[in-house]
């Protein structure tokens, strides 16, 4: 037990710790978002205003994560980790008691918003915590939490429906809140770069003034290369979304068996769960261009070969193919959006990167059946198309000089007992 905690969870600080377990919790409880339809069918609502309300959401999820960049400018990490955490909790609440289309619509958008906006700040404390060369693996500690909640959160929000829909909002709510209170134990100084952005110059000038005080510094544009390889990554996400568009459409017009998406689903939970930290022993070390190419070609190649025809053989080889690729391009694509990011301004490029992520989630759906319905292949040709412009797009866009920094011993008397090896410089690929 001893050797698994160290392999498995060595370099885990306090903070890292709080907002995986936080986003366990919050996910957990976020099946608000997977039974909304239910809810407002449930309350009578039509067709078309079940419609409206699911874009104003979509749209309010991708302003969220676009705008947590923001907030962490002006309230520091923590801060504005606590309020989108306590707007969840609030809405969560109000959701069960509130009434009128209108009213619904809005309290529902506030709460999505809060729920993609803390995925960018967690993912921005656990760039600054870990280790340069543990980076990859935090990350996959993380989304460790985040894939136990997402899993289990469902079986609990189905079990609270059977209840009433009241008692899914309030269990939503209580989640939320009991995750808010755990992010009231993140150290409340600027040591860890959770406070407001400030100005960082050299060491000399950061000993004479303490990183409390002083005006925001001037916020350098970010990169085309930055912002163009995040655009790729939100494609990659149209093609993994479409486990819940074209993929659920197609297995169901095949006539494959009723269960058979929910045990695909299943088997690439389990698998994530199980093996992603231990991947990160392998991809962590590979220079981050090498990896992130190969799981966007894995991701957008096992949705692609959908188009051999949706047989038995070839679904369960499709899902194995495209859940190795997340589980190889997740946890890089986050520790790339940290280490690209100057000193301070983590949460901008943490939030781009969701922006476009979430961008991705939420149209990808919509995009493959509209494709479907013109043709049952063009979905997955369309992700055929996406593996030759996102895999050697990222590989040439990505700097050949951010890779993982070699293991270092940690120093004598280091407070958190881990190495403190320098990221190496950005380098421009030729």
């Amino acid at each position: 037990m001893t050797k698994l905690r160290q392999s498995y969870f060595a370099g885990v600080t306090r903070p890292i710790a709080i907002v995986s377990l936080g986003v366990f919790i919050n996910r957990l409880g976020g099946f608000f978002a997977l039974f909304l339809t239910i809810i407002m069918a449930d309350r009578g609502y039509s067709s078309r205003e079940i419609t409206v309300a699911l874009v104003t959401c979509a749209l309010a999820g991708m302003t969220g994560a676009g705008l947590s960049g923001w907030l962490a400018g002006r309230l520091g990490l923590r801060g504005a980790l606590l309020l989108v955490s306590s707007l969840t909790s609030c809405c969560a609440y109000a959701a069960a008691v509130v009434r009128g289309l209108p009213a619904t619509v809005v309290v529902s958008a506030l709460l999505i918003a809060g729920v993609q906006a803390y995925g960018p700040l967690a993912q921005t404390v656990v760039g600054i915590e870990a280790a340069p060369e543990r980076k990859v693996r935090m990350f996959a500690v993380y989304r460790l939490g985040l894939n136990l909640g997402a899993t289990a959160g469902p079986l609990i929000g189905s079990f609270l429906m059977e209840w009433s829909m009241s008692a899914l909002l309030i269990g939503n709510g209580i989640a939320a809140t009991s995750a808010t209170l755990l992010l009231l134990a993140l150290p409340t100084t600027t040591a860890h770069g959770l406070g407001p952005v400030r100005p960082r110059g050299r060491q000399q000038e950061s000993r004479k003034q303490p990183p409390e005080s002083g005006r925001s510094a001037p916020r350098q544009r970010i990169s085309r290369r930055y912002t163009a390889s995040c655009l790729l990554f939100g494609l990659v996400s149209l093609v993994y979304a479409q486990q819940t568009g074209a993929f659920a459409l197609g297995l169901h017009d095949s006539g494959q068996d009723a269960h058979v998406y929910g045990w695909l689903l299943a088997m690439n939970a389990i698998i994530v769960v199980v093996s992603e930290v231990s991947m990160t022993r392998y991809s962590g070390r590979w220079p981050r261009r090498t990896a992130i190419a190969a799981g966007a070609a894995c991701v957008c190649g096992g949705y692609a070969l959908n188009a051999l025809g949706l047989s038995l053989a070839v679904l369960v080889t499709g899902v194995l193919v495209w859940t190795a690729g997340e589980m190889l391009l997740e946890p890089v694509a986050a520790a790339y959006a940290s280490e690209s990011a100057p000193p301070g301004d983590g949460p901008r490029y943490q939030a781009l990167l969701g922006l476009c992520q979430s961008a991705g989630m939420s149209l990808g759906p919509a995009l493959g059946v509209y494709l479907y319905g013109y043709g049952p292949t063009l979905p997955w040709l369309l992700c055929a198309g996406a593996l030759l412009v996102t895999a050697p797009g990222l590989y040439r866009l990505i700097p050949r000089g951010i890779t993982a920094p070699p293991v270092a011993t940690p120093p004598a008397g280091s407070p958190s007992g881990l190495p403190a090896a320098p990221i190496r410089p950005v380098e421009e690929a030729p």
